[in-house]
């Protein structure tokens, strides 16, 4: 995941009355700097600062998905972008609180740009992967929480722990879940822990597989 954060000026007409430009420009850089500070700060609630990287030149890039396989993932730079505007009152009141709620409000229009598009993301992987099942809010079943176990493949952190999913919802079909799912009987959990722990070893061998290809520490 890559920001870039940049503030933009209105070259056009603009009318400065103290042409101080090296103090609006000393002044920009520590705003753009703690922008980017709040905003990466919020992103690690979101993202982990291990599956964030940096990308230095281009565009765009592919993922290959496996060898010989036609659905490897094209993917290309998104620009996420927040406006404000600040009335000339509170210049003229000289309101200096106004540069931190503003400040706080770019920050928050960055991240919900930002998860709105991870969301899309997500919606556009599993559409093309298949993992969709066909609960609604207000059709949903135990069956389903069974079924959309039975189609994630769980995965191992970089401490050798299995990462379990977690469920991204609308506090509507949350509540509708947590209805629906505290109801269950011990039959049902028991069948939820099975398919838990079965996933959880497929993840962990696959974890072995994936180093057994590494040569170990002081090997030749």
């Amino acid at each position: 995941m890559v920001f870039r954060i940049s503030v933009g000026h209105m070259k056009e007409r603009q009318i400065i009355p103290f042409r101080f430009t090296s103090k609006i420009s000393e002044f920009d850089a520590e705003m753009l700097e703690d922008i980017g500070s709040s905003l990466q700060e919020q992103r690690k609630a979101i993202l982990p600062s291990e599956n964030v990287f940096k990308y230095t030149h281009g565009k765009k890039w592919r993922t290959i998905i496996a060898e010989n396989n036609d659905q490897d993932d094209d993917g290309q730079m998104q620009t996420h972008s927040s406006e404000i505007q600040i009335p000339v009152q509170e210049v003229v009141d000289n309101d200096l609180g106004s540069l931190v709620r503003y400040r706080n409000s770019i920050v928050s229009g960055l991240i919900k740009d930002l998860m709105q598009s991870i969301y899309q993301a997500v919606n556009d992987s599993t559409e093309k992967t298949g993992n969709v099942i066909g609960a609604r809010s207000g059709s949903f079943t135990a069956e389903h929480f069974v079924e959309m176990l039975e189609k994630i493949e769980f995965g191992v952190d970089r401490d050798g722990n299995v990462s379990l999913p977690e469920i991204h919802a609308s506090p509507e079909l949350v509540k509708k879940m947590l209805q629906v799912l505290s109801v269950q009987g011990p039959e049902f959990e028991k069948r939820v822990q099975e398919i838990t722990q079965r996933k959880s070893e497929a993840a962990l061998a696959r974890e072995n597989d994936r180093k057994s290809k590494f040569p170990k520490h002081g090997d030749k």
